[in-house]
């Protein structure tokens, strides 16, 4: 699945900026399966009051900034405490499309990485959570310049 731009829809929450600041940046991408659109709210806080609770299919964001060593974006999917057949389900719905949401969720947040070029040296990695040890774990996406097109 390809990320088109004109099916995304960006919304950023004062105080955050398309120009900043990164630290405390959040990132919360939820979708309609009946239109395809995709909805990117940008604050630093999640947008909680997106996030359809029965279906959880949404992928939250942050940026990490650690002392003495360069920034990172976290990503986080829910993949759930379900028995396995269904964690496995899920987990695999997310991975089809985590790139389409990377690519949607950097898109979407551009001008943050024309004001801060070093940003996109950033590595990107995908918390999927679950209590089903084989679906709970961390993976590394390449960095934020693989997502700019």
């Amino acid at each position: 699945m390809e990320f088109t731009p004109d099916k995304l829809e960006i919304t950023l929450i004062e105080p955050v900026t398309e120009n900043g600041p990164v630290e405390g940046r959040k990132y919360t991408l939820t979708h309609s399966d009946e239109t395809g659109m995709l909805f990117l709210d940008i604050g630093n806080v999640y947008n909680y009051s997106a996030i359809d609770q029965d279906l959880r299919d949404e992928v939250l964001g942050r940026w990490l900034l650690p002392d003495n060593a360069p920034p990172m974006l976290i990503f986080y999917a829910y993949v759930g405490c379900e028995d396995f057949e269904s964690a496995a389900k899920r987990y695999k719905i997310f991975k089809s499309h985590m790139e389409m949401a990377l690519a949607a969720i950097i898109y979407g947040d551009s001008v943050l990485f024309d004001n801060f070029p070093e940003l996109v040296n950033a590595p990107i990695y995908v918390k999927f959570d679950s209590t089903v040890p084989n679906f709970n774990n961390y993976e590394y996406y390449g960095n934020v310049e693989y997502f700019i097109s």
